[in-house]
């Protein structure tokens, strides 16, 4: 399975420890490619091109708005989402558990 995990290293739960184990186990499964967000609006670019090149699954490290930004990208797509916590409230991630 071929994941992007998308960071937000300017999320405020973000650390660089949490993103290696994080990258550390999904690469164990499955072919991993990490980027990180540099200016508003990335994520969605990232996500779209991600699904445009047969990206299985999108996974985001990051708060809310980095996640509503890679949903945005993703919208029509059959490329699944990922939400890993990252932020200071992770309200979308708390309410679909």
């Amino acid at each position: 399975m071929r994941i992007l995990l998308i960071v937000n290293t300017a999320a405020s739960s973000f650390s660089a420890r949490k993103r290696v184990v994080i990258q550390k186990a999904l690469s164990s499964d499955h072919e991993v490619e990490v980027v990180e967000t540099v200016r508003g609006g990335h994520a969605q670019r990232l996500a779209h091109t991600a699904a445009v090149d047969g990206v299985d699954v999108v996974a985001v490290l990051g708060g809310d708005g980095t996640l509503n930004e890679a949903a945005n990208g993703l919208v029509n797509t059959d490329t699944a989402l990922a939400p890993l916590p990252g932020g200071s409230t992770n309200v979308y991630a708390r309410t679909i558990g």
